[in-house]
């Protein structure tokens, strides 16, 4: 009976020890997935010595490989700070040969840290270094495919460059859009993303060109206006664009448009003083009038009818090409009385002449020629 109890307690106490032994490893595992080490290595040492007391090897060896499997963790994740130490070091040159678009020494760049610790280290077991790896790997497959896009790229950015510095900016717009098409089958970001602040750069370029095109086109404007002696529109632009070219710093107008207003001035004193030589005319063609020179006032209306159309004054021009025609017209009537004057003083001799000889009948018809003639001349007058 004795022997019987012994053997009861006996196993009563392998029971609780076996209990105390599956908290143990409860306990030993939560420490091993939080990364309590050392916590770990403890719950487990407790084990074995507990195993040990009822004997059960298979208990021992197992805590035992789960300590050294610990052991290798913590060394191994000592030699994955060393790593990412240098790889801290290798992807900041990674970064910046990619900056300079030498992509292709970049990725030999991590070729070269991945044969340095593939042999002694599985890189996939850090998580920060394997995305990236991973991300670098999908990079790399899609410049590979897209390789020939990009080079055809290449002369493109040339040319574009030079013409944006150059500002032909219908020649830039001509290789941005063929870019354009190459990029459609292109993927990678820092293609994509250095062709979009190309095409800034060139929207931004362009505004400016539109606003030097319509500028200039104004400054054409302005010297249209001078050349028809509008000087008022003249001046009101000429303002306006003083102004604008403060504004957008277009410096390089600045003397071009001195030059204008110097113009202007120039042209408005030229303009003042044929207007003066048009009166000081008007006033000589009254005088030539009223002392009956008509072909004094006829040359004198021929100049102010040039001067009147070289400065755009249709008033004058009309007034004094009218005044023209009426001094023709006065200056033929004259010749045609002067005329009639002289046949009348002859035909009149001849009369007399015929009287004295007695000869009646012919000289009535000598008179009867003076009357027709006397008769056609007042009739033409009317």
């Amino acid at each position: 009976m004795k022997d019987e109890s012994r053997d009861k307690t006996a196993k009563k106490n392998k029971l609780t020890i076996i209990s105390e032994m599956d908290e143990l490893k409860v306990i030993a595992n939560n420490h091993f997935l939080m990364k309590r080490y050392s916590e770990a290595i403890k719950a487990a040492e407790e084990i074995i010595n507990l195993a040990l007391e009822v004997k059960m090897d298979s208990i021992i060896r197992e805590q035992e490989e789960f300590i050294t499997k610990i052991y290798k963790i913590v060394e191994t994740d000592k030699l994955a700070l060393i790593i990412l130490d240098d790889f801290d070091q290798i992807k900041k040159k990674y970064e910046e040969l990619s900056k300079k678009n030498k992509f292709q020494e970049a990725h030999q760049l991590i070729d070269e840290f991945k044969e340095k610790y593939n042999e002694f280290y599985d890189l996939t077991l850090i998580d920060s270094l394997n995305n990236f790896l991973q991300k670098e790997k999908r990079r790399w497959h899609r410049f590979k495919n897209e390789e020939s896009s990009i080079k055809l790229l290449e002369p493109l950015e040339i040319q574009f460059n030079s013409y944006i510095h150059t500002n032909n900016i219908p020649l830039a717009k001509d290789s941005l859009e063929r870019a354009k098409k190459i990029l459609e089958d292109v993927s990678l970001d820092y293609i994509i993303d250095k062709w979009k602040n190309f095409e800034i750069k060139y929207s931004e370029l362009r505004t400016k060109y539109e606003l030097k095109l319509d500028f200039e086109k104004k400054i054409e404007t302005l010297s249209n206006l001078t050349e028809e002696y509008k000087f008022q529109e003249a001046n009101s632009l000429l303002s306006e664009l003083i102004s604008v070219s403060e504004e957008r710093g277009f410096i390089e107008y600045k003397d071009i448009l001195s030059a204008k207003k110097r113009n202007i001035e120039d042209a408005k004193g030229k303009y003042e003083k044929l207007l003066s030589d048009i009166r000081r005319l008007e006033d000589q063609v009254k005088d030539n009038l009223n002392k009956a020179q008509y072909n004094s006032a006829m040359d004198k209306c021929s100049q102010i009818i040039k001067i009147a159309r070289f400065v755009g004054e249709e008033g004058y021009l009309r007034k004094y090409e009218k005044e023209k025609e009426s001094i023709e017209a006065n200056i033929r009537n004259f010749n045609r009385f002067l005329l009639l004057k002289d046949t009348i003083s002859k035909e009149s001799n001849i009369a007399v002449e015929k009287i004295n000889q007695d000869e009646f009948i012919e000289a009535l018809e000598k008179y009867k020629i003076i009357l027709n003639n006397i008769q056609e001349y007042l009739e033409e007058k009317e």
